[in-house]
């Protein structure tokens, strides 16, 4: 298994869209009588990629408390096991887009050291097209000069650069885009995609896994101090929620907590990596919706009828702010929703910190 495996690590920052794009090349995969397993990674617990992955019915575990290069030990003994009991012949694993580093950290160690007994088949790296262009335009991303940093490091350490949402740019600004990215990054090789479809991950597919692009060499010249004080900016907020429907219908409470939040977010001027929210009815009904600093418009009709007497709500929140203020104003929006509408409801589990500073298991030159 070890010699037959295809492990493919993906990267990029917070809300390019690594998790759907992984989703939906499971989903090819499994049409080509292929089993496949994902090991998700955050700095907390309460995952929504991981629900998300199990949502689909795809094998998935998970190395949480950390990034893949801080958890290395973890990131070997979760595969082990996936390998073990699913035995499967492919295995995605997407790293917290709050990482950088990984070819000194993960994929040089698996490379080299003995004790690895799995070799990565690829390294991609997600980034949303929006931000990009705003980046190669010298338009300020909504983030301070640390967290740019780390977006930065990501792109440079990589040879496969994926290009994600395109989607959502207009006809007339494709074309445009296509050309300003390419120019800018001759050495690398660029895919453009949505990832929303099977269809749209196709071509990234079929270059991951036939492993005609080799894996970053060369170790990435980073200044930790710089990039551990930029992960820290960010706010990390996981939380579970549960609401009693009266009548059990569930979306229209869905939708107004999850407006509540976005708007409170907004309204703080903040740097939104992401917020993902995984719904359950306990009757019917299931929906993972997503969003970054700039929402796409039409997102609730992404969210099928939720049915049942109670759902449950899962909350991932990464953004730039003291943790205090993040976790007051998510408080906030959801008690004036549920005082608006005289619902019961109950938090099941909350995380709430800024990341602590990388000290990878091991980095290799």
């Amino acid at each position: 298994m070890a010699n037959t495996l295809h492990l493919h690590l993906v990267a990029g920052f917070l809300g390019s869209g690594k998790t759907t794009a992984i989703v939906n090349a499971c989903k090819a995969l499994v049409r080509q009588g292929k089993r496949v397993g994902v090991i998700t990674n955050d700095q907390g617990k309460y995952l929504v990629d991981t629900a998300f992955v199990q949502l689909e019915n795809f094998p998935a575990v998970e190395v949480g408390g950390g990034c893949f290069c801080c958890n290395y030990v973890d990131l070997e003994k979760q595969l082990e096991g996936l390998v073990e009991t699913v035995k499967p012949d492919v295995v995605f694993a997407e790293s917290v887009g709050s990482c950088a580093d990984l070819v000194a950290t993960v994929v040089k160690p698996m490379l080299q050291l003995q004790q690895s007994a799995y070799r990565p088949t690829s390294f991609s790296t997600f980034v949303d097209v929006r931000l990009l262009r705003m980046r190669l335009d010298d338009i300020p991303l909504p983030f301070s000069d640390g967290i740019v940093y780390i977006f930065d490091k990501q792109i440079e350490e990589t040879h496969l650069l994926v290009v994600n949402k395109m989607d959502l740019l207009a006809e007339e600004q494709r074309a445009e885009v296509l050309g300003q990215i390419c120019s800018a990054y001759p050495d690398k090789v660029i895919l453009f995609q949505a990832s929303l479809t099977e269809e749209g991950v196709q071509n990234w597919l079929q270059r991951i896994e036939e492993g005609s692009i080799p894996l970053p060499d060369a170790s990435l010249d980073i200044d930790y101090q710089r990039y551990g004080e930029g992960e820290a900016r960010l706010g990390w907020l996981d939380e579970e929620l549960e609401f009693e429907i009266p009548g059990g219908d569930g979306r229209t409470v869905v939708v107004a907590i999850m407006q509540a939040i976005l708007v409170s977010l907004q309204g703080a001027d903040a740097g939104i990596g992401h917020v993902k929210f995984i719904v359950r009815g306990s009757t019917a009904g299931e929906a993972k919706v997503s969003f970054t600093t700039y929402m796409h418009p039409g997102w609730e009709e992404e969210i099928p009828p939720i049915i049942g007497e109670k759902i449950s709500l899962l909350v991932n929140a990464r953004v730039e702010m003291p943790v205090e203020h993040l976790s007051e104003l998510i408080d906030r929006a959801v008690m004036g929703i549920v005082e608006k509408m005289g619902l019961r409801w109950a938090r099941r589990g909350r995380e709430s910190f800024h990341p602590s500073f990388p000290k990878p298991t091991y980095r290799l030159g």
